[in-house]
């Protein structure tokens, strides 16, 4: 599903190379969380699009509506876009973006000439996670209970950068579930609905059996203190991806949301020296 009033927060920076990136930021997320890495990347010669995935940026009932396959369908659509006027395209995606990103190299080896996988997420299993998870893992294969229950985002909301997360926390702190934030075209959902993260679960069991038969080059690039997702989803890809051209980049000075963290120029260099190289 695509909204004329959210689908007006995609971003498309012309680049001079000849190629291009397609960066999909995180389930119930925004593309404001992608523009930083995409700015850098545009200097350095390429084509960035970030596009807002299907029944974001927008209300949280839209929200919890969006499919897996809704937001495969949409990634599909813009990486096919992308091709028609550039040599080489890659594509890179934070969090369930990042597992994306692989799923659109195995669906499309001959279009993904690489992969950019950031703080892929295959499982919550972050330090900062409250521990009735579990109990919630046992509950939202039952429609009625996932569309009932959101979760409200809690500290240190992806951030080890103490200015841009009281930024953050200010606005998600005062949220209400009921009304609609312009502010969650900046800084994503002040909710996580239990509808999104089966959405999510489901997804991983799709893609997890996909990887073996992936052989795009990827870079893979995590937190050693992810508060969400702990080092060893990358190390699952990593060990799992049939890719021979691969790296695991570990990051000592962010949480979750590395494209905006105190890592952030870290992580630009390492997409611009990876897809320089391919």
């Amino acid at each position: 599903m695509e909204n004329a009033q959210t689908k007006k927060y995609d971003f498309f920076l012309e680049g001079r190379n000849g190629k291009a990136v397609l960066l999909i930021h995180g389930i119930t997320g925004t593309p404001s969380e992608m523009r930083y890495q995409a700015k850098l990347l545009n200097q350095a010669g390429f084509s960035v699009f970030c596009g807002v995935l299907p029944r974001h940026c927008g209300t949280l009932q839209e929200l919890k509506k969006v499919t897996w396959q809704e937001i495969a369908d949409a990634c599909v659509k813009d990486l096919n876009r992308l091709k028609e006027g550039h040599e080489k395209v890659f594509v890179g995606g934070l969090s369930m973006g990042a597992v994306m990103s692989i799923h659109l190299a195995y669906l499309f080896p001959s279009k993904v000439s690489g992969i950019a996988a950031l703080a892929p997420t295959l499982f919550y299993d972050g330090w900062a996670l409250h521990k009735g998870k579990i109990l919630m893992e046992l509950t939202w294969h039952m429609p009625f209970v996932r569309n009932l229950f959101d979760i409200r985002e809690g500290w240190p909301y992806g951030l080890k950068d103490e200015e841009l997360r009281e930024n953050i926390e200010r606005f998600y702190k005062n949220a209400d579930a009921k009304q609609a934030y312009k502010k969650v075209l900046l800084f994503g959902s002040p909710f996580f609905p239990m509808a999104c993260l089966y959405q999510h679960h489901i997804f991983t069991k799709v893609a997890k059996k996909e990887f073996r038969s992936v052989n795009t080059p990827i870079v893979i690039i995590h937190a050693r203190e992810d508060d969400m997702t702990s080092l060893k989803n990358s190390r699952y890809v990593y060990d799992n991806i049939g890719s021979t051209q691969k790296s695991l980049v570990i990051l000592e000075n962010s949480y979750h949301m590395i494209t905006i963290d105190k890592d952030k120029d870290k992580v630009a260099t390492e997409l611009i020296n990876f897809f320089n190289k391919l």
